[in-house]
């Protein structure tokens, strides 16, 4: 048995290969009883599981998919970010470790990741569920060189060539989601003036700070996730390939009819739980003797 684990936005979510499904709200997760909804939950016991692949926060501090007891600070370069901290997921991952059901933490995608040295200039490209996601379009739709663009709230894509993910945008550099942003002129504006700290700029950052309708909320999030989608493409063609395009997250349904408009081409809609799934099927596969998962070393 082997389980997976999404640290999303707003929820943790948790999958197995058999398709059994969890989802905790992050606001509503104890500590003291995570292991027990976990095994209700998803209708198992831990001491039957062989690995569980971690996802926590941006995991930029470390660079391989690694065993949870050779984990520092639970794989976070520091403390704090970009995003609103409620503290959810940080319970969910010390669980898992006081339970010593074994466990790997993915990384996440940064500048000491082993993606194209020109996408090292941004210090962070995407957190480590979509590592988790990637893998699940690479084992279960069979590509080796496809885009993916997560829409929800926020906006976070990457590119994979030949089975190597060789690039990421994260939310705080492109494209809006519908919470959080980058920070514009305006957002800079306000954080020198005092009215708020940049984390706070970039989780107002989002196209709901315009008040916009349901309409032009859409045709926004299309407009900016194709234009991040292109500019991955611009990078996979130094890789001699152009890929399939991907999308997930809340979104992606909603968006998806003006994504293909403006790319002329056909994307394909990733289920809410591909990311827990790809996170198992790591875990089974790393279990079983993978030391490279998309291009990520594996220390276990």
């Amino acid at each position: 048995m082997f389980i997976g684990v999404d640290h999303g936005t707003q929820a943790v979510r948790f999958a197995t290969l058999d398709k059994r499904k969890l989802e905790l709200p992050r606001e509503n997760i104890a500590e003291s009883s995570i292991v027990h909804d976990i095994e209700e939950g998803l209708n198992l016991k831990l001491e039957f599981v062989k690995l569980i692949g971690l996802t926590y926060s941006m995991g930029d501090g470390i660079t391989a998919i690694t065993d949870i007891r050779k984990v520092r600070n639970r794989g976070l370069k520091a403390v704090g970010g970009a995003g609103r901290y409620i503290g959810g997921g940080t319970a969910v991952y010390d669980a898992i470790h006081k339970s010593n059901t074994p466990a790997i933490v993915l990384p996440g995608i940064h500048d000491e990741s082993n993606v194209d040295f020109r996408m090292k200039f941004f210090s962070h490209g995407a957190s480590p569920e979509k590592v988790g996601l990637a893998y699940y379009v690479s084992k279960y739709h069979k590509n080796r060189d496809f885009i993916l663009c997560d829409i929800s709230s926020n906006t976070v894509s990457l590119a994979v060539a030949e089975s190597r993910i060789v690039g990421a945008i994260d939310a705080a550099i492109f494209a809006p989601g519908v919470a959080q942003g980058p920070l514009d002129l305006q957002a800079i504006r306000d954080v020198d003036s005092g009215l708020m700290t940049a984390n706070e700029a970039f989780s107002r950052g989002g196209l709901v700070k315009r008040g916009l309708g349901e309409h032009d909320l859409i045709a926004t999030l299309a407009l900016y996730a194709a234009m991040e989608i292109n500019a991955l493409q611009v990078l996979l063609r130094d890789y001699s390939a152009q890929g399939s395009i991907f999308l997930a997250g809340s979104a992606a349904a909603k968006v998806k009819a003006l994504v293909d408009e403006h790319l002329g081409a056909s994307s394909i809609v990733l289920d809410p739980w591909s990311a827990a799934t790809g996170c198992a099927a790591i875990a089974k596969d790393v279990w079983e003797g993978a030391v490279d998962i998309l291009g990520i070393p594996v220390d276990f």
